[in-house]
């Protein structure tokens, strides 16, 4: 199966790996051509976000077959942003291509819709009530999140409009969502509410993407900056220990007490 065998409406996720980590999402193809298919992109405001810039980012693609009802998989395929005219209009999208043949995929490739921790301040609008109540939302997801808010959500959550306000990749991001509570469990004075988000935007897909992106990056930095500390020490511990193989008598408390007991017997 080659990736131009994907027809537009056909179940499709693209998986984004970077600092040994990976995020997978949903996506829409546009169209599918020889050697390709266009993707909807990640957009905010109507600027598409550019995946080129990170060089360091690999592009993975899984779908259906339709004539196995396997799921397959075209690792480390090429993506470009592309200008392109689709019903009347000209607009952004990805190109993903590759020559390759679908490989099937393992179990172990696939990925869970693991959350990211944010801890920010948010609001909720619980059913039709007009009020808008304020919540702490500790992680999200592509599909969904957690919360703490007050005792009396219990009662009036069967859904909700969830509003954010937050910055992401130097981005501002102001989001209005639907989600749907799931479970809740007491959290001290408050409940923690775990919610699905039923009809996620592209939007808020991006939102989440930059945010999981920015922590594994950082993630990454951090390890990295460890690893450059350790080998450091590693390398002065080394070079303390020639230092006192080579002058024993500069040697910490070893030295001094050989000294003082050369010194006694000479007396």
């Amino acid at each position: 199966m080659l990736i131009s065998d994907i027809m537009p409406g056909a179940p499709i996720s693209i998986e984004l790996a970077v600092a040994d980590a990976t995020y997978e999402m949903p996506s829409t193809i546009v169209a599918s051509k020889p050697g390709y298919i266009l993707i909807a992109p990640f957009a905010l405001n109507g600027s598409v976000i550019n995946l080129e810039d990170n060089k360091d980012m690999l592009f993975n693609v899984y779908t259906i077959d339709p004539s196995t009802r396997n799921r397959v998989v075209w690792k480390n395929v090429h993506l470009e942003t592309i200008t392109y005219k689709s019903s009347g209009f000209v607009s952004a999208y990805y190109k993903i291509s590759t020559s390759r043949f679908a490989s099937l995929s393992s179990t172990c490739d696939r990925r869970a819709s693991n959350r990211i921790t944010i801890n920010i301040p948010g609001y909720i609008t619980p059913n039709t009530e007009s009020n808008r109540i304020p919540i702490t939302i500790h992680d999200i997801s592509d599909k969904g999140l957690s919360f703490t808010g007050p005792l009396e959500l219990e009662f009036l959550l069967s859904n909700g409009l969830v509003t954010i306000s937050d910055q992401a990749n130097g981005k501002e991001f102001n989001l209005n969502f639907k989600c749907i509570k799931i479970r809740s469990t007491p959290a001290g004075e408050n409940n923690m509410y775990g919610c699905m988000v039923p009809a996620p935007s592209r939007e808020y897909l991006t939102y989440v993407f930059l945010k999981k992106l920015a922590s594994r990056m950082n993630s990454a930095k951090e390890a990295s900056e460890k690893a450059a500390i350790l080998d450091a020490a590693s390398v002065a511990n080394t070079s303390i220990e020639s230092s006192d193989n080579n002058n024993p008598s500069s040697n910490n408390g070893k030295g001094f007490h050989s000294t003082i007991g050369t010194s006694r017997s000479r007396l």
